[in-house]
């Protein structure tokens, strides 16, 4: 009886398919436990061959992503730092041979585990006050550094600076994030005083040689309350944010249920429904990427206030054209997951001044 091997780590999708060469009926066992230790899922089954002397054991990857997602805590997607989004999995045959991996999150038919920035895009813009977190594969991979470069104009000329710094990046768990946001770069590189940030750059490298790389240029067009920043998980667990740069639409509309009361025409169980329709603006092919990971995401939130509220998206407007040779774009219909935020309170004390002066210069002229 031979029992298809795997690597000590995996992506999700290369569990689809586990083979066992059988004559006959076969007791399979799979578990799968949580990074905790926790054992979430533990199952035994009796499968027969099929017309290759096969047994297949298939569609593990949406078993071991809802494992993953039952731990993922949503209150660390904007926090700095190693994260787990893998768990245990053990498949064994009873009376022989048996395979243990350690299984990383993926929704797509990704198998290819390596040293990367873990997101669809190389090269982005980024706007002042934009959430960034960039999280690296760091899972079974040693000898990591991550170079944060920065290029500023300095006040008053025209001469240009560039700062460096070098990051080690924790590999104890599956992902290192850092948090790519112009304050924090500023910071990191200390950019000089009254200079303005160009653009910069993240390089990862693995023993001395560059593994991956993506490029931020900071977009001066658009104005921070034009923008509607969406953070979300995106095709390998991890936090992502798209801005869309579009205009934000905002809709009520009134649920209920009318009837009569004896002779008076009345309205039952009153809801008022507000959703958003923002639209993209142009999208690059990368983004347009990016953006389907954001339809598609078990866990969308959007930033509002240095705060992240939970969404959920209910209706997509998306056409692609081809060929093309035109910018194209997408507009998503979101609503608050919580109802109690389409009511947010607008009553705010004025705890100011009266008026400009403290005490109006006016005599008995004007009485």
């Amino acid at each position: 009886m031979e029992l298809t091997s795997l690597p000590s780590l995996i992506f999700s999708p290369s569990a689809d398919d586990i083979s066992i060469a059988a004559e006959g009926d076969v007791v399979v066992r799979v578990m799968l436990s949580s990074y905790a230790d926790r054992t979430v899922f533990d199952n035994t089954s009796t499968y027969s061959p099929g017309s290759d002397g096969n047994v297949h054991i298939v569609d593990l990857s949406e078993l071991v992503n809802a494992v993953v997602l039952s731990d993922f805590d949503s209150s660390g997607l904007l926090v700095a730092g190693a994260r787990s989004m893998s768990c245990q999995l053990n498949i064994s045959v009873k009376d022989g041979a048996s395979v243990t991996s350690r299984a990383v999150y993926m929704w797509r038919n990704h198998t290819d585990v390596k040293p990367m920035f873990a997101t669809q895009l190389r090269r982005r813009s980024l706007i002042e006050g934009q959430p960034q977190p960039v999280s690296i594969l760091t899972a079974g991979q040693s000898g990591l550094k991550l170079i944060v470069g920065a290029a500023y104009r300095l006040s008053g000329n025209s001469r240009l600076s560039w700062r460096e710094a070098v990051i080690e990046p924790d590999c104890s768990k599956d992902y290192f994030t850092f948090l790519a946001d112009t304050s924090e770069i500023k910071q990191v590189t200390t950019a000089p005083e009254g200079s303005s940030l160009l653009y910069c750059t993240l390089t990862l490298q693995q023993n001395d040689k560059q593994a991956d790389c993506i490029r931020f240029d900071i977009d001066r067009k658009t104005r921070r309350s034009h923008a509607t920043h969406f953070v979300y998980l995106n095709l390998f667990g991890v936090p992502e944010c798209v801005s869309f740069t579009g205009k934000d639409e905002e809709i009520q509309e009134l649920d209920s249920d009318f009837g009569y009361a004896g002779r008076e025409y009345v309205r039952l169980d009153a809801q008022l429904v507000e959703s958003h329709k923002s639209h993209s603006g142009w999208l690059s092919a990368e983004k347009r990427r990016a953006v389907y990971d954001l339809m598609s995401s078990p866990y969308a939130t959007v930033y509002e206030g240095g705060v992240l509220r939970r969404i959920t998206i209910t209706e997509v407007d998306s056409k692609v054209s081809r060929p093309v040779n035109e910018p194209q774009s997408v507009a998503v219909t979101w609503r608050y997951a919580e109802d109690r935020l389409m009511r947010q309170p607008f009553v705010t004390p004025n705890t100011g001044t009266a008026s400009v002066f403290a005490h109006p210069p006016f005599d008995k002229t004007f009485a």
